[in-house]
């Protein structure tokens, strides 16, 4: 499977990311950008040997621009790791300049939400995707 390198808010409709496992969260700066590095689910094939599914995966990086009002609610009692359950977003309006449009955006994860106002994003594919019986990549820090 070959998948372009660059996905942006334009291709929103036919992206989702149920299951995508979150790695690491780089937070806002004087950049306005949330960065999270996650492992995006590009397909999910059914194994008919084991009636399992395989996924085809790519380690990502969606970044989220002109983030303002950043929202997170997330509980990791009892729990590890963090799942995207779904993303949402709504409420497209100009901004006052009238220069473009930003929109609410709604992250919910297996442990919470994070829910914040954007621009948009970019999702930047790092590696092709590879065929895996798990939704996670491995990552060393």
């Amino acid at each position: 499977m070959i998948v372009k390198d660059i996905w942006t808010d334009m291709d929103f409709e036919q992206m989702g990311w149920h299951d995508n496992y979150i790695h690491a969260i780089l937070f806002p700066n004087e950049n306005q950008k949330l960065v999270l590095d996650i492992d995006y689910i590009f397909k999910w094939v059914l194994n008919e040997t084991s009636t399992l599914y395989d996924f085809w995966v790519s380690p990502s990086n969606l970044i989220f621009m002109d983030v303002l009002n950043l929202k997170i609610n997330l509980d990791f009692q009892n729990t590890v790791g963090l799942g995207i359950q779904d993303i949402n977003r709504s409420n497209p309006r100009p901004y006052p300049n009238g220069k473009g449009l930003k929109w609410d955006y709604s992250i919910f994860t297996d442990n919470g939400s994070i829910v914040f106002e954007s621009s948009g994003f970019v999702q930047n594919i790092k590696k092709q995707p590879i065929l895996t019986n798990s939704t996670t990549l491995i990552r060393e820090y």
